[in-house]
């Protein structure tokens, strides 16, 4: 399915925005509409039982948020009209990852940026691997000053998961315009070489099916290097500029915790990410 909607999170702060720029990039790429988000939560107004407390809304917090949502449709406004397929702007007063899951349902594609901003909190934004926990569709990592993205060259981190399947259906549109496209899988020893190579000639096969070339390789993992590290010396070498890979955590006392190979991938600011859950 091609990208036809792009939705992007837009803060107050900081301006100039690269976010915003990769977002106006991507979207202009695919002839894709671009969805404004501006969310931010009174940090005091948020009660324990889940609702609002009038006695907890200090008037200055409400003037602070209110002027921060109408700075960032100003920032908006002001470079959306570089969207040939044209945008919509969409704000609420919420947590950012509440709003921007619900404003996902009008997306295809969701586009962040690694690297936390100093001293920001959930009042104020939504943390890319939250993100991709809750919005339901795939979302794009990127280091945080990039402001463009060619993905000429494409490196897909194959697992034999959902996840992964997932991630290969949600990146074709990437995927078809690379000049490049590498299927990768990392194994545990020797002896998983072989089922690992056929799992890549299958894949392989289904992306020709689509008119997709792909350079597919297995390698055994490296004693001393985690898988994910061993992943991005090949994006490296084979000068990938994005890497597409599924997301993989597993609940724990309610709380959602990612694997070390896909915590790996959000903490490096080398290269942007596209990942599905």
């Amino acid at each position: 399915m091609p990208f036809k909607a792009i939705l992007v999170h837009i803060e107050a702060d900081p301006a100039p925005d690269p976010r915003l720029a990769l977002a106006i990039d991507v979207a202009n790429r695919f002839d894709a509409r671009l969805l404004g988000v501006g969310a931010e939560l009174y940090v005091n107004a948020y009660s324990g039982d889940g609702g609002f407390d009038g006695g907890y809304m200090i008037a200055a917090e409400i003037e602070r948020v209110d002027a921060d949502l109408k700075r960032a449709e100003t920032k908006f406004r002001g470079s959306a009209g570089e969207v040939r397929a044209g945008w919509d702007w969409r704000s609420g007063v919420r947590f950012p990852l509440t709003e921007l899951a619900a404003e996902a349902r009008a997306a295809d594609l969701v586009v962040t940026t690694g690297g936390a901003r100093r001293h920001a909190s959930q009042y104020e934004m939504a943390q890319p691997g939250a993100l991709i926990l809750q919005v339901g569709r795939p979302v794009l990592v990127a280091p945080p000053e990039m402001v463009r993205l060619d993905a000429a060259s494409v490196l897909v981190a194959w697992k034999d998961t959902r996840e992964s399947r997932r991630a290969v259906a949600d990146a074709m549109p990437f995927l078809r315009r690379a000049s490049k496209v590498y299927l990768v899988e990392i194994c545990d020893n020797k002896a998983a070489l072989p089922a690992a190579t056929a799992r890549l000639e299958d894949v392989a096969g289904y992306l020709l099916r689509h008119g997709i070339t792909a350079i597919a390789s297995a390698h055994i993992a490296e004693r001393e290097a985690e898988a994910a590290a061993q992943l991005l010396d090949i994006a490296e070498l084979e000068k990938a500029d994005l890497i597409v890979a599924g997301a993989y955590g597993h609940s724990r006392f309610q709380e959602w915790v990612f694997g070390g190979f896909t915590r790996a991938l959000l903490e490096q600011t080398a290269r942007a990410v596209l990942f599905s859950h």
